[in-house]
Formats: structure tokens, C-alpha cells, sequence
């Protein structure tokens, strides 16, 4: 534990834990996972050309489709790391992949084209 004395009185500091009940401590899992999936970056399908890009540059981790697949509105295409977290890329709308232009491993920046659709 650590303690900062002031002139009247001892007090925990407030990086310690030693004095703080565990609710103070940690932030509840379930409004964690809350605030990540509010903060989850969503990608828009151009319209001029079917892409879907990338909200945030990263490292493909998983290309979960093929060329010339049938894939429905949310289904995941990509699985995109940044941050050390999987966020996993979807279909914006219901389509056909007419190209995938990264494989796992590959480096991406934000608003690089995964995959295109039609």
C-alpha cells in the first residue's frame, strides 16, 4: 500500500488498491465490453464501387472469404487487428465477393480497400 501524509492525516494514494473496495477498483466487465462495442468502427461500402475498406489501419489476421462467394448483410469478411484487438470486418449489404485484395499477414492502412463486392 502506499500512503501520501499530509499535515492531518494519512491518506491512500489513489493509484493503490490496498483501501479501495473491489467495485472502485475495476470497472464491471459487462460496461467495459459496453463501451468497446459503442466505440466499434463501422465501414461504409462505396457506393461507386463496392468496396470495403478498412476503418483503421492494422494486420489482416483472417481473410474468412473467397472470391466469387455469395455473403449476406453482416456477414464477417475480414478480421482486421489493431490495437492488439480482432475486429472483425462485415458485409455492409448482401453481395457477391467479385475481389479480395489482401491476405492474412498483410499490413493495412485506414481506408485501404479488404475487400470489393457486387
Amino acid at each position: 500500500e502506499v500512503t501520501v501524509e499530509d499535515l492531518t492525516e494519512t491518506q491512500p494514494y489513489p493509484g493503490s488498491t490496498g483501501n479501495m473496495p473491489p467495485s472502485a477498483a475495476t470497472p464491471p466487465a459487462a460496461s467495459a465490453a459496453a463501451s468497446m462495442r459503442a466505440a466499434a468502427p463501422r465501414v461504409e461500402l462505396s457506393a461507386e464501387n463496392g468496396a470495403v475498406a478498412s476503418p483503421m489501419a492494422g494486420a489482416i489476421k483472417t481473410v474468412l472469404v473467397k472470391e466469387g462467394e455469395a455473403v449476406t448483410k453482416g456477414k464477417p469478411l475480414v478480421v482486421l487487428e489493431a490495437m492488439k484487438m480482432e475486429n472483425q470486418i462485415t458485409a455492409p449489404v448482401d453481395g457477391t465477393v467479385n475481389q479480395v485484395k489482401v491476405k492474412e499477414g498483410d499490413s493495412v492502412q485506414e481506408g485501404q480497400v479488404l475487400v470489393v463486392l457486387k
